[in-house]
C-alpha cells in the first residue's frame, strides 16, 4: 500500500511536465475552450496554438472581454500578428463561436522568403564581420531580423570604440512574389577613446570602492556595453538603489564618464514567525548594516527562538579579502538545543574565507572553535555512563558549491551541488577527533509553457562521520533525520538509531533516536503556479540516519503531502501538510504541519 501510494503521488508530480497539451481548470480560468487546425501544416499549428495558450495565460485584457464573441475577435486578431512573424503575409484566420467553444480556421498561404539581404556600415567594420544567422532564402521571420539587429550590435560593442551604436532594418515586402528585401543600417558615429572616469553621488560608501567595481580605465576602448554591465555591477553592490552614466562630447577623439549614484538604506530590521507541529511555534528577528565600515563589510545580528531550538548570531562579512574574488565571514553565535534525546548549550567562533573559481563554482576553508555542553536524556548513549559532557572542539571546514540556480529562495531553473569536508578535534579530550562528511545535490526544471508553469524540484543528501564510535561522539553532532527541512511527516530528529530500554518490569522497548554516523535523504517536489501570487506544491520525502557511517538509500522512511505557497516579491509563503507513509504507533503523529518563508529547498 505504501508503495502504490508513493507511485502515485510521483505520478501527480510528474503528469503536468509530461503532457503535451495543457488543460484549462474551469475554478481557475473562465475563458471558453478553443481549437485551432491549420491548413496543410501540423508544426505551424502547433505553434499557433502554444502561442495562443500563452496568449491567454498572459494577458490582461482578456479579462476585460465576456462574450466568447469579442475574446475570439481579440484572439483572432493576434493570431494574424503571429503568422505574419512568421513569415505568412497572406493568411487567412477565420473564426467561429458555438456556445462557449471557439474554433479557429487558418489558411497560412505562401510564406515569405528573403530575396536579398545588404548590410550597411563602414567598411573597416565590416571587414571583421563574421555574418548573420539568417540569409537570402531563408523565412522572413520576425525573431531571426531581430537577432540579427542583436548580432550586429553586439559586434559592434566588441569590435568597435563607436560613440553611439545604433543598428536598424528595413523589411519590404514583394507581394506578387511572395518575398521581401531585407536591409540592416549602422547609423554613422565616432569612435572614442575613455577619458576622466569618476562616481559622484556617494555619502557613505567610499568612492574608489565603488570606482573598482566599473572595469572601466582612461584608456580604455568606449563601449556602451561596458557601461551597462558596469551600473549592473554597482546595483549588485547592495549599496546603492539608481545608478545613471553620462558620456561628455567628444574632445580630441575622448569622452569623459561620470556615474551618479543614488545610495540605499544600509540598515534594515527583519522580524518573522513560523509554525511546525513538532517545534510549535517560532519567531525570528535580525537587525543588518551592509555598510559598517564604508567599503560594502556587512554586519548581522540575528536571533530565532522556538520551545525546541534558540539561537543568537553576530556576522560579520568582509568582501573582496585580500583579493577581489575572496570573502571573509566571520561570526560568534550561542546556540540552546532542547529535543527527545539530548540538551546542548554551545558558543561557537567561526572564521572561513570563500573565493569564487567563477561565476557558479565557489571553494571555502576556515576554523571554527565550539565549546558544548550536552546532556544526554537516553540511558547507554554515552560511554562511559556519565550523560553530560563538555566538548572543546576545534574543527577546520573545507567545502566547495556549484550554484546554477536562478534564486536561492524560490530557484525554478537550475541546481546545485555542496560538499562540506569538517575534521573535528576535541581539545579537552585529545583521543576524540571525527571527520563529518556532508553532500547535498538539488535540481530544478520548470515548463514555462505549460499552464500553471510546474516546477519538478529535486533533492537528495547524503552524511557520514568517520574516525569514531557513535556512541563517543558529540549528540548535537550525529545526524538525525525528520523534520520540516529533512523529511516532512515525521518529527523533527525523530529517524534514527534507538537503544532498546528495559523497565523495572523487564519490558522492553525503543529509547529516543540518539542520531548516527550516516544520513540519507531524497525530496521530490511538483510545484505549481495558479496565479502571480498563489501557487500549490505535491511533495514526496524519503529518510534515515544510520548508525554505520555508509549512507543507505534503501531503508529510508517516507511522508508525502501537500501544500499552498503565497507568493511575495522576496520569497513565497510556504504552508505544508504532511502525512508519514511508515508511521509507528506510539512514536508518529498522523501528519505534521509546517508554516515558514521560502521554499522547503
Amino acid at each position: 500500500m505504501r508503495i502504490l501510494s508513493t507511485c502515485l503521488l510521483v505520478a501527480f508530480v510528474l503528469l503536468p511536465l509530461l503532457q503535451a497539451q495543457a488543460v484549462t481548470i474551469p475554478f481557475f480560468s473562465n475563458l471558453p475552450s478553443f481549437t485551432l487546425s491549420v491548413q496543410g501544416d501540423k508544426k505551424l499549428q502547433a505553434t499557433l496554438r502554444k502561442e495562443l495558450e500563452e496568449l491567454r495565460k498572459n494577458s490582461s485584457a482578456l479579462e476585460s472581454y465576456e462574450s466568447p464573441r469579442d475574446i475570439a475577435h481579440y484572439e483572432r486578431g493576434n493570431l494574424e500578428k503571429l503568422l505574419r512573424s512568421e513569415g505568412y503575409y497572406d493568411a487567412i484566420v477565420r473564426e467561429s463561436v458555438e456556445g462557449r467553444e471557439i474554433n479557429y480556421q487558418v489558411i497560412p498561404g505562401p510564406r515569405y522568403l528573403i530575396k536579398s539581404l545588404d548590410i550597411i556600415m563602414p567598411a573597416d567594420l565590416r571587414a571583421g564581420f563574421p555574418g548573420l544567422p539568417i540569409g537570402v532564402g531563408d523565412p522572413l521571420q520576425a525573431d531571426e531580423v531581430l537577432e540579427g539587429v542583436q548580432t550586429i550590435t553586439q559586434y559592434l560593442n566588441n569590435n568597435a570604440c563607436l560613440l553611439n551604436v545604433d543598428v536598424t532594418y528595413q523589411a519590404t515586402v514583394i507581394h506578387q512574389e511572395a518575398a521581401a528585401r531585407l536591409e540592416y543600417r549602422v547609423a554613422p558615429s565616432p569612435e572614442v577613446m575613455v577619458g576622466d572616469v569618476q562616481v559622484l553621488g556617494a555619502t557613505s560608501v567610499e568612492e574608489d570602492y565603488l570606482r573598482d567595481k566599473l572595469n572601466i580605465n582612461p584608456g580604455d576602448c568606449f563601449s556602451r556595453s561596458k557601461l551597462d554591465a558596469a551600473q549592473l555591477r554597482l546595483l549588485r553592490t547592495n549599496l546603492v538603489s539608481n545608478v545613471t552614466s553620462q558620456v561628455s562630447e567628444p574632445y580630441g577623439g575622448i569622452v569623459d564618464i561620470n556615474f551618479i549614484v543614488q545610495e540605499r538604506n544600509h540598515r534594515t530590521v527583519t522580524l518573522g514567525v513560523g509554525y511546525t507541529s513538532d517545534e510549535g511555534a517560532g519567531v525570528s528577528a535580525s537587525w543588518e548594516h551592509r555598510n559598517i565600515f564604508h567599503r560594502g563589510e556587512k554586519l548581522e545580528v540575528s536571533s530565532k527562538v522556538n520551545k525546541v531550538k534558540q539561537s543568537l548570531e553576530s556576522k560579520l562579512s568582509i568582501p573582496r579579502f585580500f583579493n577581489d574574488k575572496q570573502r571573509f565571514t566571520g561570526s560568534v553565535g550561542l546556540t540552546g538545543e532542547d529535543v527527545d534525546s539530548y540538551t546542548s548549550r554551545a558558543l561557537t567562533l567561526k572564521g572561513l574565507v570563500s573565493r569564487k573559481l567563477s561565476k557558479h563554482r565557489t571553494i571555502s576553508a576556515g576554523a571554527e572553535l565550539k565549546f558544548s555542553r550536552v546532556d544526554e536524556k537516553v540511558d547507554g548513549a554515552v560511554e562511559g555512563g556519565d550523560p553530560d559532557e563538555n566538548y572543546h572542539l576545534l574543527a577546520f571546514p573545507l567545502g566547495f558549491k556549484l550554484n546554477t540556480t536562478d534564486k536561492p529562495l524560490d530557484a525554478r531553473r537550475g541546481a546545485t551541488t555542496a560538499l562540506e569536508v569538517k575534521p573535528y578535534l576535541d581539545l579537552k579530550n585529545n583521543s576524540t577527533s571525527f571527520v563529518k562528511n556532508i553532500l547535498q545535490l538539488t535540481a530544478y526544471k520548470t515548463a514555462e509553457s505549460a499552464r500553471y508553469e510546474p516546477t519538478l524540484a529535486l533533492r537528495i543528501k547524503a552524511g557520514a562521520i568517520t574516525g569514531a564510535p557513535n556512541l563517543e561522539l558529540p549528540a548535537d553532532e550525529r545526524f538525525y533525520a525528520g523534520g520540516g527541512g529533512s523529511v516532512r511527516g515525521y518529527g523533527y530528529q525523530e529517524l534514527g538509531p534507538r537503544l532498546v530500554e528495559i523497565d523495572a518490569n523487564g519490558q522492553e522497548s525503543l529509547s529516543d533516536a540518539i542520531g548516527g554516523r550516516g544520513l540519507s535523504e531524497v525530496s521530490i517536489e511538483g510545484r505549481f503556479r495558479f496565479s502571480e501570487t498563489w501557487g500549490g506544491v505535491l511533495f514526496l520525502d524519503g529518510g534515515n540516519a544510520y548508525e554505520n557511517p555508509r549512507p543507505n538509500f534503501s531503508n529510508l522512511f517516507w511522508g508525502a503531502g501537500f501544500g499552498v505557497r503565497y507568493n511575495t516579491s522576496f520569497a513565497p509563503i510556504r504552508f505544508d501538510l504532511a502525512f508519514p507513509l511508515d508511521r509507528r504507533d506510539g512514536v508518529d503523529d498522523h501528519y505534521q504541519v509546517y508554516v515558514s518563508l521560502g521554499q522547503a529547498f
